[in-house]
């Protein structure tokens, strides 16, 4: 029973990932292919502009469009996407997909079918009481309270009895 459990989980596991590499996969290659775009029309905008080389600014602040920069240059930009166009795998550009891919790789090669050992329980499942174990509450409470009541009768007692050895005390002391 518990072997089997392993293997399915082993399975689900395998299959949750293998689902999450490929989604991953298709993030990565739909956000490749919108640099790609931008790129595109980064160089339209550049050539258009008449831009070739680098816009070098002499310690100014250049002010560049975040969405289609233009500060490369045409020749820069067109180096920049013939770069992004030759990457044949997405895995070169996440480090995060490398690592989903390996542990893929590792999760395939894993085999729990030849395994074969009988598993057992040192324990079982906790459970319920079925009845109560005694009347426990109750008697602590009824013992507190005569012990309580004990200690308080005896204070009182031997208050009394201090305040009267002092009385007669100073009866004696008024007579002599």
């Amino acid at each position: 029973e518990s072997i089997e459990n392993v293997r399915n989980k082993l399975e689900i596991k395998t299959q949750f990932e293998k689902e999450k590499l490929a989604q991953d996969r298709i993030k990565t290659k739909n956000q490749l292919d919108a640099n790609i775009q931008r790129l595109n029309y980064s160089l339209d905008i550049a050539n258009a502009a008449g831009i070739k080389k680098p816009v070098y600014s002499n310690g100014q602040a250049v002010k560049d469009d975040p969405d289609f920069s233009i500060s490369l240059g045409a020749d820069g930009i067109e180096r920049k996407l013939e770069i992004e166009k030759a990457v044949t795998d997405v895995a070169e550009l996440n480090g995060e997909l490398r690592n989903r891919q390996y542990l893929v790789e590792q999760l395939t090669k894993t085999n729990v079918n030849d395994v074969n050992f009988t598993p057992f329980k040192y324990q079982l499942r906790p459970s319920l009481p079925v009845k109560k174990d005694g009347q426990g509450k109750a008697i602590i409470v009824i013992l507190s309270a005569l012990v309580g009541g004990m200690v308080a009768c005896g204070g009182v007692l031997l208050r009394h009895a201090m305040a009267s050895r002092k009385q007669d005390a100073m009866m004696a002391d008024h007579l002599v």
